[in-house]
């Protein structure tokens, strides 16, 4: 079992990533950072602080696609089944010539929220 945020492997019969505190999946699937024509900007479990990215998005005029949902996990994954909904989470996915531009704007919504993460520069 391993942990679709920070990669780290269980032992069977542990369902949570003890440091990320999400339920655990049977294999890791590479995902690429680009789909298609869209980039994958972020996967996020605040809705606070997806709800204002996606407003800061929409006024600068970046098309994006979000996905967001209790069970994300199981896209993509048929072998992956949940007995009960997880925690929520989204995806947002930008148009590639727009990556830079919401990169910049994912800084500054983190910044402001008070979170680090590695982004491309």
């Amino acid at each position: 079992m391993f942990c679709p945020e920070c990669e780290s492997e269980y032992r069977d019969g542990i369902a949570r990533c003890s440091d990320c505190d999400v339920a655990l999946v049977p294999e890791l699937h590479d995902e690429p950072d680009h789909l298609g024509n869209l980039f994958a900007l972020v996967e996020e479990k605040s809705p606070d602080l997806v709800a204002e990215l996606l407003d800061r998005l929409e006024k600068a005029a970046v098309p994006y696609v979000i996905e967001a949902g209790t069970a994300l996990a199981m896209l993509g994954s048929e072998s992956i089944v949940f007995g009960e909904p997880q925690a929520w989470e989204a995806r947002v996915y930008v148009a590639d010539a727009f990556a830079d531009r919401a990169l910049e704007i994912l800084r500054k919504v983190d910044q402001e929220f008070g979170r680090r993460r590695n982004l491309p520069l």
